[in-house]
């Protein structure tokens, strides 16, 4: 498993997925992604819901082939409140996790052949809602 984050540029203009190192793990990352926040003119990118459906969407028009993706929303609740809320999408094929894509621009990898496969999604998904 890998761990990534999408950052996105101030202009809004252009994506940039890191890599995390090993030692970064999903409960210490938010230091590292500060971090990379202060070095460089980019920020950690929020994923909208539209984008996450648009990029579902895509995933799933895909399914012409004999190894059809699943995408699927994970819900959370805050402790506090009533509501539910998504928190991430999981990508799988042939019941295989590929990548979970979290609100918050961490994704988790678990095929890392995925990552180019995502990245031109995410760019075909960006260019419909924008």
């Amino acid at each position: 498993m890998q761990l990534c984050q999408l950052f996105i540029d101030k202009n809004k203009s252009e994506f940039m997925l890191m890599k995390m190192p090993d030692e970064v793990t999903p409960d210490n990352y938010q230091g590292w992604v500060s971090q990379k926040e202060s070095e460089s003119t980019i920020q950690a990118f929020e994923f909208p819901q539209k984008l996450l459906d648009q990029i579902a969407m895509e995933y799933l028009d895909e399914n012409q082939t004999d190894a059809p993706y699943e995408a699927k929303y994970v819900l959370m609740k805050e402790p506090d409140e009533e509501a539910l809320f998504i928190s991430s999408l999981e990508l799988s094929r042939n019941d295989d996790e590929k990548l979970d894509v979290v609100r918050n621009g961490l994704l988790i990898v678990f095929d890392e052949n995925e990552l180019q496969h995502f990245s031109d999604v995410l760019q075909k998904a960006w260019s419909k809602i924008n």
